[in-house]
């Protein structure tokens, strides 16, 4: 079964930098905007880079193949292993049922004697033993249900958290609300724009006319590049934050997605960029033109 790290191409003890080498490395070359039929591929990259980022998540998944491979290596030894089959011969059986007949009583003697040894020993160590057995199965049984306890509330937390940021790299939350994206195949200038911030990011660009172009996201630590596009002046709109909901609705604009914590709205014209490529992080950020969640949202 291929792991995370097959499918990025990486040993498992990789660094974080070793990861997001591998994932930039794949992303230029399955990414939906790169190559039309590299939808299943880049999500299965996507996934595993979103895993293995993540320490605890990695941590998790790691745990996880170790333990399954545990498990078969068990269910394979288990399988394998076969007990002997014991038998006697017809000769050996007479002679067994004759020693029976013939000293039946000598022999129910012994074995009731040995019976009775064996009962009187039984109890002094029931007794010696006993006692300490009890004490160490209770102290199991709680220490059992306290780690089952701990175990539960981690994973609802995971879970929690996991749930409330919604945004991947597959969402075009606003592409709906601004509407008829443009794919100049003609032009095909390419804008290459890189999160290094530590926030996520939904970018809108505009021309300087305010015409809608595009809308996509962009993750934090992630790099991408947007081709098909013309060759024009054009307003990059930021709107950063940290974990998105879906249903965050903002007011008076008829729009559904947002940050729930820490937005923030930007504005970069190309004219001011290295080239056509925007960097965004946190220093950056802070120098760069605020613009109002209204101006965001303007449309022609």
């Amino acid at each position: 079964m291929q792991t995370y790290y097959d499918i990025l191409g990486i040993s498992q003890g990789a660094s974080s930098d070793q990861i997001k080498s591998a994932f930039r490395r794949l992303a230029k070359l399955y990414h939906p905007d790169k190559n039309p039929n590299g939808n299943e591929e880049f999500g299965k990259i996507l996934m595993a880079y979103e895993i293995l980022i993540d320490t605890s998540r990695r941590r998790q998944y790691d745990s996880k193949l170790k333990y399954g491979s545990a498990e078969n290596f068990a269910t394979k030894k288990a399988r394998s292993s076969k007990q002997k089959e014991w038998g006697f011969s017809e000769e050996e059986l007479k002679r067994r049922q004759y020693y029976k007949e013939h000293y039946k009583k000598e022999y129910e003697r012994s074995v009731n004697q040995a019976t009775v040894t064996k009962k009187n020993y039984n109890e002094y160590k029931y007794i010696l033993f006993a006692v300490p057995l009890a004490v160490g199965l209770l102290m199991f049984i709680v220490n059992t249900y306290e780690q089952s306890t701990d175990e539960e509330t981690k994973n609802t937390t995971v879970a929690i958290s996991e749930k409330k940021d919604e945004l991947d790299m597959y969402s075009d939350p606003y592409t709906s609300f601004f509407k008829n994206p443009v794919y100049d195949t003609v032009a095909n200038r390419s804008l290459v724009i890189k999160n290094l911030s530590s926030k996520d990011a939904v970018i809108c660009l505009t021309d300087a006319g305010n015409k809608f172009l595009r809308s996509f996201v962009i993750k934090m630590g992630i790099s991408a590049e947007v081709e098909q596009l013309p060759n024009v002046e054009m307003n990059v709109k930021v709107a950063t934050g940290k974990n998105w909901n879906k249903q965050k609705e903002h007011k008076n604009l008829n729009v559904i997605g947002g940050f729930n914590d820490n937005a923030a709205y930007y504005v970069i014209n190309t004219k001011k960029t290295n080239g056509w490529t925007v960097t965004l992080d946190d220093a950056t950020l802070n120098r760069l033109d605020k613009i109002e969640e209204k101006d965001f949202f303007l449309k022609n």
